[in-house]
């Protein structure tokens, strides 16, 4: 049986203008609730927050999944590309989906997914992409999705960015940075970017986040909030060993406060649109 097959009849098109002007017709999704995660950049822990927040969702007894549509860099094992952000999730947040629902687009080249996809000669398959959705959507209550490197990152062509995927999917953003020297910049130019795009910014997390924070690391979370006008939701910590019952300890205790402060802001968030949108 073919896990990705079986969008239901509702599914329609919908005609799609993506962040740099192209006009796309792409599947309609159903919506759900959940949370979108992107980074600042690579490499900043996007992988270990969701997993961390997925987690965290289902400890409170709601029926809650993660999905990462693309994923680039992927090894391959007897003759299969193995989508490792979502075997590491998966694992972390104690899920037993398929890896192929979980991450419906594996790319091998460790590039951005347009350019992976475009070297690979294949294109990123939005249907395929919806169909795994829609699985998840009727199955699970709540979605915690992960993106591809930063906003500005190109997912199909060069027109379809991780930007254009978050209005897409219409949740709202988590955006993850980096705790220490430099990351002001790079967090309020993220938020900003995605509220000028129409993407909801429910708040930031600091990921990483030392034991012993420089001046640096302990100033960011305020002039974060002041600049960029969204809450830090908390401090991951840096752990050492996440395979060690006291890593995983230590991580989970920051992202269950990190989840509860996401609740709050979210439901803030949710109050405030009510009021502006009548």
């Amino acid at each position: 049986m073919d896990l990705l097959q079986g969008i239901p009849t509702e599914a329609d098109t919908i005609e799609y203008t993506t962040v740099r002007g192209l006009k796309l017709t792409l599947p309609y999704l159903c919506p759900t609730h959940g949370v979108f995660v992107t980074g600042t950049d690579t490499n900043v822990g996007k992988t270990w927050v969701a997993a961390g927040l997925t987690w965290a969702v289902r400890r409170r007894d709601i029926n809650a999944c993660y999905f990462k549509p693309v994923q680039s860099g992927c090894p391959e094992e007897g003759g299969r590309l193995i989508p490792t952000d979502a075997a590491f999730a998966g694992n972390l947040a104690g899920l037993d989906e398929p890896l192929e629902l979980l991450t419906p687009v594996a790319l091998r080249l460790p590039l951005a997914p347009a350019v992976a996809a475009r070297e690979e000669g294949v294109e990123v398959d939005f249907r395929q992409i919806a169909r795994a959705w829609w699985q998840l959507a009727r199955k699970y209550e709540y979605l915690v999705v992960e993106g591809a490197g930063g906003l500005c990152v190109p997912l199909a062509a060069k027109n379809f960015l991780v930007l254009d995927l978050i209005r897409w999917l219409r949740l709202p953003l988590v955006v993850v940075a980096r705790a220490g020297l430099g990351t002001i910049n790079h967090t309020v130019l993220t938020v900003k970017a995605a509220q000028q795009a129409g993407a909801p910014v429910v708040g930031v997390i600091l990921n990483q986040y030392p034991a012993t924070p420089s001046l640096a690391a302990r100033t960011n979370p305020e002039v974060i909030e002041d600049l960029a006008d969204v809450p830090v939701l908390g401090r991951a910590p840096q752990v050492q060993d996440l395979n060690s019952p006291a890593g995983r300890e230590q991580f989970w205790e920051a992202m269950d406060q990190v989840c509860s402060s996401l609740a709050q802001a979210a439901q803030s968030y949710a109050f405030l649109k009510f009021m502006v949108d009548g």
